[in-house]
């Protein structure tokens, strides 16, 4: 089977009909098993990773992205899009949004499909894929009165907690929005040569940044709301790509 181009969606794409004529995939890889449907998107064949399981049970810190993405790209995937809800870390910023990482910060997760051999890879998000995201984003976000950040740092926090203000602090000197995952993704896409784009919503601002109480339930329901956004521009995009 061929597929060239996959979306890796969040809790915000869970309940959501993305694909036609579905098949539930189960791939084994050296890293453990990976969940995979792979459908019809306006004619095209596409992979689709729920990145926190069908059943939305794999908190942030326990997804295994190796086997996620090994299982893409022994499926034929080239291209990679991924969506997901981050907080925002710039008070300024009017939200609702959506952000396009151009760069990002990833301490902490060590995620990898290296295992024995010396690589060194040069991390980053792909900028082709970036640029057709940002030229479909313009013109949904104008009409659907989102502010649409075109450059955004990414900072990636471990979870599954949110972070503290203290946290936040000093995160908000380096980065622009922070979330869980896109960090991780990109730098494995990068080690097996896939290419690599996030799309953000930006449904929140992060702990402290503004005087908002934050509260988990709605910040998924934000970010629900916001996923019709993100696929509307998603599926502009794959016919683009």
């Amino acid at each position: 089977m061929q597929v060239e181009v996959a979306i890796v969606g969040g809790t915000n794409i869970l309940n959501t009909k993305v694909l036609e004529e579905a098949e539930e995939l189960e791939v084994k890889t050296p890293f453990g098993k990976a969940e995979i449907d792979v459908g019809v998107i306006n004619g095209l064949k596409i992979a689709l990773i729920r990145r926190h399981g069908r059943k939305n049970n794999i908190p942030p810190h326990k997804i295994n992205h190796a086997a996620n993405f090994w299982a893409l790209k022994e499926l034929g995937v080239k291209k990679v899009l991924g969506m997901g809800s981050v907080g925002c870390l710039k008070k300024d910023v009017s939200l609702p949004a959506i952000a396009i990482p151009h760069d990002y910060i990833d301490f902490f997760s060590g995620a990898t499909v290296v295992k024995s051999e010396l690589l060194h890879i040069t991390p980053g998000f792909d900028e082709e894929l970036r640029k057709c995201l940002i030229n479909e984003a313009r013109e949904v976000c104008s009409k659907r009165g989102y502010t649409l950040l075109e450059r955004a740092i990414y900072f990636q926090s471990r979870g599954p907690r949110l972070e503290t203000k203290a946290e936040v602090r000093i995160i908000s000197q380096w980065a622009d929005c922070v979330g869980m995952t896109a960090g991780s993704e990109a730098t494995v896409c990068k080690e097996l040569g896939i290419r690599y784009a996030a799309l953000c919503t930006v449904d929140n601002y992060a702990n402290g940044i503004s005087d908002e109480e934050i509260d988990y339930k709605e910040i998924v329901r934000r970010a629900k709301n916001s996923a019709n956004i993100a696929i509307e521009i998603l599926l502009r995009v794959l016919n683009k790509i």
